[in-house]
C-alpha cells in the first residue's frame, strides 16, 4: 500500500512518498510532483519482487543508496537505513555503485546507526558533535602511514575487517624494530629532525617514553604543539611507576638542552671521508673505527649497531628508518670483535 502525502517544504509542495511491504512501511523520500512519486513507488515494487544484483542498479528516482537498503531487506528481511547489505559472515556499507566498504558482523550495530562520509581519502563518522576517522575506530592512531604503521592484508584499502587489518605501530613516536632476533621498540620525537628517545622491550614503554620525552622539551621552553599517547587501561599509579623508570637518550637530557635538539648536525659519529663517510663510536673515552661507508645513511646505522651493541636500550641512537641495515652488521661485529671490548650486551 503506497503512502504519498503533500507538504509544503520552502513555500512549495512536495511529496512524501511511504509504501508498505512485509508489514514493514518504508520511507523512500521526497519527490517535487506527484507523478515522480508513483514513478518512484513503480520502481521500488519491480526491485522488491525482483531478483537484481546489488550490481544492476539502473533505477532513476531511487537513490542508489536507498536500493542497497531496499535489496537488503528483500534478501535479508532486515531493513537499514543506511545502505548496508549482511553477507553471512560480514557486510558491506556503499558509499557509491563503486565504492564499498568491507566490515566484520560485530561492527553492524555501530555502522547502522552512523553515517559513513568521505572526503578525499578521509573516511569518518560523524555525530551532533564530533567526527571520527574509521582508522581511528579500529585503533589506527591519525598520524598512521600506510605501509609504514598499518597494511590491508589483501591490498583492499577499504577491507577492514581483523582478519584483513594489520597494525605495526598503534602509538604516536613509536616503531617497532628487529635486530638479531630480538624485537625491541623505537621512540622518536621531531624537533628539526627526529631524534632518537630510546629503544625498549615493549610498545608500551616506548610510548609512554615518548609521553616523558614531550614533558621534558616544554619544561626546557619548547611550544610545539605535541599529541601525547593515551594509555587508557593503565591506573595514574601504574603509569607514574613506568614513566619514572623509563630512560630516555642523553640528547634530550643535556644541560644546554635547546642547543643540542636544535643542533643541524644530523647523525653522531660520522665524519666525511675522500673514500666516503667514516662511522665510529666512543667507548670508555676512546674512539673505535667502524668503517667506510658510501652514504652517510648506511654510516649512521653502522653506528646504531655499535650503539646497540655497546650500550644497549640506553646508548644514543641516529634517527634512521631502518634503524640498522643488516648487511653491514657482519662487517661492524668483526670490527668489534678485534677490539676485543668487555660488558658487551
Amino acid at each position: 500500500m503506497p503512502y504519498i502525502y503533500p507538504i509544503l517544504q520552502n513555500g512549495q509542495t512536495v511529496y512524501r512518498l511511504y509504501f508498505v511491504h512485509h508489514a514493514k512501511k518504508l520511507y523512500l523520500g521526497y519527490y517535487k510532483t506527484e507523478s515522480d512519486a508513483q514513478a518512484a513507488l513503480k520502481e521500488a515494487q519491480t526491485i522488491m519482487q525482483g531478483n537484481f544484483s546489488l550490481l544492476d542498479y539502473t533505477p532513476y528516482y531511487i537513490p542508489f543508496k536507498k536500493y542497497i537498503s531496499l535489496c537488503n531487506f528483500r534478501d535479508n528481511k532486515v531493513y537499514i537505513k543506511n545502505p548496508i547489505y549482511i553477507y553471512p559472515r560480514y557486510f558491506c556499507y556503499f558509499l557509491s555503485p563503486s565504492l564499498k566498504l568491507t566490515f566484520d558482523m560485530k561492527e553492524l550495530m555501530y555502522f547502522s546507526s552512523y553515517k559513513i562520509f568521505k572526503r578525499g581519502n578521509y573516511i569518518y563518522t560523524q555525530d551532533a558533535i564530533t567526527q571520527q576517522s574509521i582508522l581511528s575506530r579500529f585503533g589506527i592512531p591519525p598520524h598512521s602511514v600506510m605501509g609504514v604503521d598499518y597494511r590491508f592484508k589483501n591490498e583492499d584499502c577499504y577491507d577492514f575487517r581483523a582478519e584483513n587489518l594489520e597494525i605495526f605501530n598503534s602509538y604516536k613516536g613509536v616503531s617497532k624494530e628487529e635486530a638479531h632476533g630480538q624485537i625491541f621498540y623505537s621512540a622518536r620525537i621531531f624537533v628539526k629532525h627526529n631524534l632518537i628517545i630510546g629503544h625498549y622491550q615493549t610498545e608500551l614503554e616506548a610510548a609512554i617514553a615518548y609521553n616523558k620525552a614531550i614533558d621534558l622539551l616544554k619544561s626546557k621552553g619548547f611550544t610545539r604543539d605535541y599529541i601525547k599517547n593515551e594509555i587508557a587501561y593503565l591506573t595514574l599509579p601504574e603509569y607514574k611507576e613506568i614513566y619514572d623508570r623509563l630512560s630516555i637518550s642523553p640528547v634530550l637530557l643535556t644541560g644546554n638542552q635547546r642547543k643540542r635538539v636544535t643542533s643541524f648536525k644530523k647523525y653522531r659519529g660520522i665524519s666525511k671521508d675522500k673514500s666516503g663517510f667514516r662511522a665510529s663510536i666512543g667507548y670508555k673515552s676512546k674512539q673505535f673505527y667502524l668503517g667506510i661507508y658510501p652514504t652517510e645513511k648506511r654510516a649512521a646505522q653502522a653506528y646504531n649497531f655499535a650503539s646497540f651493541y655497546l650500550y644497549g636500550h640506553n646508548g644514543h641512537v641516529n634517527p634512521t628508518v631502518p634503524t640498522i641495515y643488516e648487511a653491514d652488521t657482519q662487517k661492524i661485529a668483526s670490527y668489534l670483535k678485534k677490539y676485543d671490548l668487555k660488558n658487551k650486551v
